[in-house]
């Protein structure tokens, strides 16, 4: 159970990155227009910030102590930090993405 949760984790954490890769990156060389880049930037930075309140969340959650065994705790916060690093690192992808468009 433990390790297909932590399958699950990483493929949830590895798809998000391709998509700003493929996604983004493909909305960014296709926008012609000032309407379509200003569409483009909007779409960008409104998923950048959706990350990092994700980030945050997962940052108090982290905190939070349910009680049971330390050991499960410790495990449990530091997978929480690990996916908020993830999510801040997407969302700043995300926001040059945006930043680069012009």
């Amino acid at each position: 159970m433990k390790k297909l949760v932590s399958i699950l984790l990483a493929l949830a954490l590895a798809f998000p990155m391709l998509a700003v890769e493929q996604i983004g990156r493909t909305l960014a060389e296709k926008a012609e227009t000032p309407q379509e880049k200003k569409a483009v930037r909007e779409y960008l930075s409104n998923e950048a910030k959706t990350h990092k309140n994700m980030a945050k969340k997962m940052r108090k959650m982290a905190k939070v102590r349910k009680g049971g065994k330390g050991v499960k705790q410790d495990k449990h916060k530091e997978e929480m930090l690990e996916e908020a690093d993830a999510l801040d690192k997407l969302a700043k992808e995300y926001q040059e993405l945006a930043d680069s468009i012009k």
